[in-house]
């Protein structure tokens, strides 16, 4: 490829042996944006290129055309944000990455169509491209919705998710809301700090060509995969190292619709990064670890025909099957559920409509988040529900007289010592969306109404 691109560009290729070496031999190479260096290389060892810059300071990255052009790569911002801790200061690129290459502010960068424009830059005749490109996310009012009295109660758990990044679960019969409620917290999130636009960009970056500005205009994801997607596929890894819904999911929610209908599998490998918010991916050939930091909302039916408990349709599953329909969510992986709310399709005449501003909910999720930042300062991660064990103590404070009320908890044999520190930092996001300096009474006791036990009763009354 690159002997052919040379010659249709009007150069000479050296008729000598050549040994190209690519080093360090241990790392993997699968990309094409060698064709590049190589090409100048040739081009300058043959003599057929002068090179007046410094060459140790310069990048070269780019896929050859057999007629010379210059061709748009993926990845190129992850290559250029290591170069620039690598001390890069300039960098050639294919013309059409240009507008992803101005992320970085710190770089030089020279675009190319064709390596015929390689003789003015190797003399240093050409100056680099100064226009750079700074995110600004813009927000749209979201105006008022009507809910039901019992979808309220969803709305209230899911609102506290997105402020402190809990990880929840709506259970409810067929058309009660739950997806409809999910698509609604995506829309509550938080704008996007600039070290977690480039984090999202990147992953961007790394599955698509970013060639034009729109495609640099990313926002928080909402992943939601069907339920009959492999456990690879969620998590990522196979024969091309693909990243999986939960690596396209940082920094964002991912929505498990139906999670009951879920291979075990898969539901079982959400535990790890539900917690470490990253996923290491181990295979005989190589061994990689993916962001995978996400807000988990899962949406699942009672039972397999979804009326169990319903008051306007009877159940027609056996106990055998919502036994084993339910004990796909192993005790495990409630234990990482902080919050979990039930839905009901009440009769009509027992349901009511409440008006709920939806501008309002986020405007307390902005403060909330606004009080986490001012918390964990010195962090690394800014949310309740992302700090480690460790920390709890000593950045959560209990108000005294609610200090009884927690060591009730804590000795409570049916809690086990992940969901009690997990109450606690609920209950905390509870009380930042008070305002409250200190976790309340009050505070617990709401953080108590979201936990597994109805799931467990499901168990019993089946």
């Amino acid at each position: 490829r690159v002997r052919i691109a040379l010659e249709n560009s009007g150069y000479e290729f050296p008729m000598q042996s050549l040994l190209v070496n690519l080093a360090p031999a241990d790392s993997r190479k699968d990309e094409t944006w060698f064709d590049l260096p190589i090409a100048i290389l040739i081009l300058i060892i043959s003599g057929q290129l002068e090179c007046k810059i410094d060459f140790e300071k310069f990048l070269f990255l780019g896929e050859l055309g057999l007629d010379g052009s210059v061709k748009p790569m993926r990845g190129l911002i992850n290559i250029l944000a290591s170069a620039k801790l690598e001390e890069f200061d300039s960098v050639l690129i294919p013309y059409s990455n240009r507008f992803e290459a101005s992320m970085i502010q710190d770089l030089n960068v020279y675009p190319i169509q064709h390596i015929s424009e390689l003789k003015e830059i190797l003399l240093g005749e050409r100056k680099p491209d100064t226009e750079k490109f700074s995110y600004t996310e813009t927000r749209q009012a979201l105006g008022k919705v009507s809910l039901f009295n019992d979808q309220i109660i969803a709305m209230r758990g899911l609102t506290l998710s997105v402020a402190g990044k809990h990880h929840s679960l709506l259970m409810g019969n067929p058309g009660a809301g739950k997806t409809m409620l999910a698509r609604m917290a995506s829309d509550l999130q938080m704008p996007l700090s600039e070290k977690e636009y480039l984090e999202i960009l990147k992953i961007k970056s790394s599955r698509e060509h970013l060639i034009s500005r729109d495609s640099l205009n990313v926002s928080r994801p909402f992943r939601n995969p069907h339920h009959t997607a492999s456990d690879i596929s969620i998590v990522g890894g196979g024969r091309d190292i693909r990243m999986g819904e939960i690596t396209l999911a940082h920094n964002g929610i991912l929505f498990l619709d139906e999670l009951g209908e879920f291979k075990t599998p898969v539901i079982q490998s959400l535990r790890e990064p539900m917690e470490e918010g990253k996923i290491t991916i181990s295979r005989v050939n190589y061994h990689l670890t993916y962001p995978a930091s996400f807000i988990l909302i899962a949406a699942t039916n009672p039972c397999p025909c979804g009326y169990f408990g319903s008051e306007t349709r009877a159940c027609i599953c056996s106990e055998i099957r919502i036994n084993k329909y339910i004990s796909k969510m192993s005790g495990p992986f409630l234990d990482r559920i902080d919050i979990t709310v039930e839905l009901n399709t009440f009769r009509n005449e027992f349901r009511k409509t409440i008006e709920v501003d939806l501008d309002s909910l986020r405007s307390k999720i902005s403060d909330a988040s606004e009080m986490q930042k001012q918390r964990f300062q010195f962090f690394e991660k800014k949310s309740n529900g992302l700090l480690e064990g460790k920390y709890i103590e000593t950045m959560m404070q209990i108000n005294p007289n609610a200090q009884k009320l927690w060591e009730k908890i804590w000795s409570d044999s049916q809690f086990s010592i992940r969901k009690c520190l997990k109450i606690k930092k609920l209950s905390r996001t509870i009380a930042d969306m008070e305002g409250s300096e200190f976790i309340e009474d009050s505070h617990i006791y709401e953080a108590l109404q979201y936990q597994k036990e109805k799931i467990q009763n499901l168990r019993m009354v089946a």
